[in-house]
């Protein structure tokens, strides 16, 4: 196997490919554990200071899915809200929630760890608050979303039943959901679905994602057509 792009090109037996990925694709592990600490945190300083109470909160992104790549990489937390009743109070809240969010994250952060920076960067997301943990000495990054969202199906999520998707959906549709809003609600579904297949799998991801990267940014279609692929395979 090769890869090309702005890197020299590296021939890769198969019988190697697990060292490769191990030494040079997976995450550094004191960059995951400042990252797990940074991410409680966070989530302590808004349960504690926002006047916005979180139900439960659903960890994901390649950091939930155990498919973060060494060097930068993302995270979502998706933060199910108490103060919304419906996908109507979500949309006119959005705004003040998300400031609140932020003003409390700038005043109580603490660096958790030494050598770990939480940014703010420019927000091109309009219903998400954007962050970066940042480390300097590890030459390591996270991409943070945090999406504050109206539980639409309760504490215990959604069950991957396809005979009950066109229900829930005409369900969520009459709560006032618009365009991809119902995307959180699968948010837990996704992580579970990927954290349950076998290791190989988060392996290939990898792979396909430091490929992909040589030409492209990282990309969630990247882990999405990875997994399609491998289904279709099996």
């Amino acid at each position: 196997l090769s890869h090309g792009g702005n890197s020299e090109s590296l021939g890769i037996a198969a019988k190697d490919l697990d060292r490769f990925i191990q030494d040079h694709l997976k995450p550094n592990p004191q960059f995951q554990k400042q990252v797990s600490k940074a991410i409680d945190v966070i989530l302590g300083c808004l349960r504690e200071n926002c006047v916005y109470k979180a139900s439960r909160v659903s960890k994901g992104g390649s950091f939930g899915r155990g498919t973060d790549l060494r060097g930068g990489c993302d995270a979502e937390l998706v933060i199910f809200l108490n103060c919304f009743h419906d996908y109507k109070d979500q949309r006119a809240r959005r705004t003040e929630i998300l400031n609140e969010m932020q003003a409390q994250l700038e005043t109580c952060w603490q660096d958790p760890d030494s050598g770990l920076s939480l940014r703010f960067p420019d927000q091109t997301v309009t219903r998400a608050l954007q962050l970066q943990l940042v480390s300097t000495a590890l030459e390591s990054w996270m991409d943070v979303t945090l999406l504050p969202v109206f539980d639409a199906v309760g504490e215990g999520g959604l069950q991957p039943v396809p005979w009950r998707l066109i229900p829930l959906l005409a369900m969520l549709h009459s709560l006032g959901c618009q365009g991809s809003e119902h995307a959180t609600c699968f948010s837990e579904l996704r992580r579970d679905f990927v954290n349950t297949r076998p290791t190989k799998l988060k392996s290939l991801i990898l792979l396909v994602k430091h490929w992909y990267r040589q030409v492209r940014p990282p990309s969630l279609c990247s882990s999405a057509i990875t997994v399609l692929c491998a289904g279709c395979i099996k």
